[in-house]
């Protein structure tokens, strides 16, 4: 799974995911218990130092309010059962991490008034400010 994203072509094209492994162990911490989170502790210090990094995190912040809404409109099966306090606990828990993050530039968007999903021009707003960044840690905040 990580292997052809670890050797990639100059000439190819950019690869955009919405997946970045070193904050998976927030929900690790989160959702496991004692038994559980040693094992995944092992899987992931395994697959850790294969795991490419990333020329650019784009970190989509919202308050826990925000996030259940999306969640509740979205509809899917899977995330039913997360309730605002998980995602609260969880938003803080991304707040922690990202403040720390430097493996990569890192832009901070407030997505509470943005829907890229929805509207075509916030997306582009998105990507003129991703074009426009300049330093290795940026913020995006549509007031």
């Amino acid at each position: 799974m990580l292997e052809p994203l670890a050797q990639l072509d100059l000439f190819a094209r950019p690869v955009i995911g919405d997946f970045l492994l070193d904050k998976d162990p927030l929900f690790a911490r989160i959702t496991l218990n004692g038994d559980e989170l040693a094992l995944y502790q092992k899987m992931y210090d395994a697959l850790r130092p294969r795991a490419p990094v990333p020329d650019l995190v784009v970190y989509l912040q919202a308050q826990p309010a925000v996030l259940a809404e999306r969640v509740r409109r979205r509809a899917a099966g899977y995330e039913r059962g997360i309730s605002e306090e998980y995602l609260a606990l969880l938003a803080e828990s991304y707040a922690r991490f990202f403040h720390h993050y430097d493996a990569a530039p890192v832009l901070t968007v407030n997505s509470e008034n943005l829907n890229f999903v929805e509207r075509d021009a916030d997306f582009e707003l998105l990507v003129g400010r991703l074009r426009a960044m300049k330093s290795r840690r940026e913020f995006f905040n549509l007031g």
